[in-house]
C-alpha cells in the first residue's frame, strides 16, 4: 500500500512539475512558485513515506543490508541501495527545485531553469517507473 502511494505522490509530482513549467513559459511567476512548492511538498513526502518503511523494513521485519529473515540477504542489499540511491536523488531534487524557485523568485533565473529542473525531476519519476515494478511486483512472497 505504501509504495502503491509513493508511485501516486511521484505521479502527482510529475504534474505540478508540467504546470510549474507551463507557467514559467508564460511567465507567471507566482503560479510557478506554487507549483514547485506543490513539487517540493510531493518530494518531501515521498522520502518521509519511503523511510517509515525503511524503518518498518529494519526495525519491526530485522531485513538489513546484510540480513533478511525471509532468504537470501542479497535482498536486503538490492532493496536498500536501490530505493536510497533513489532517496537520494529525490532530496537533491528537492533541494535544486527550492534553489531553482528562490532564483526563479528573485529574477535571477528564466523559464529555461525551471525547465531545465524539470528535466532531472521527471527523470528521477521516471526511474521510480521502473524501480517500483522491480523491487515491489515482481518479487516473490518472501513470507511464504
Amino acid at each position: 500500500a505504501k509504495s502503491s502511494a509513493m508511485t501516486l505522490i511521484l505521479l502527482s509530482s510529475s504534474l505540478t512539475m508540467v504546470l510549474g513549467v507551463a507557467s514559467a513559459n508564460r511567465g507567471d511567476r507566482k503560479a510557478t512558485l506554487k507549483y514547485l512548492g506543490w513539487t517540493m511538498f510531493f518530494g518531501i513526502s515521498f522520502v518521509l513515506i519511503h523511510m517509515t518503511e525503511w524503518y518498518t523494513l529494519i526495525v519491526h521485519e530485522k531485513v538489513t543490508p546484510w540480513a533478511n529473515p525471509w532468504g537470501p540477504p542479497l535482498f536486503g542489499a538490492t532493496f536498500f541501495g536501490i530505493t536510497g540511491l533513489h532517496m537520494l536523488h529525490v532530496t537533491i531534487g528537492v533541494c535544486y527545485l527550492a534553489i531553482v524557485a528562490l532564483g526563479f523568485k528573485r529574477e535571477k533565473f528564466a523559464a529555461i531553469d525551471v525547465e531545465v529542473s524539470g528535466l532531472y525531476w521527471h527523470f528521477v519519476d521516471l526511474v521510480w517507473m521502473f524501480v517500483f515494478p522491480m523491487l515491489y511486483l515482481m518479487s516473490v512472497n518472501l513470507k511464504g
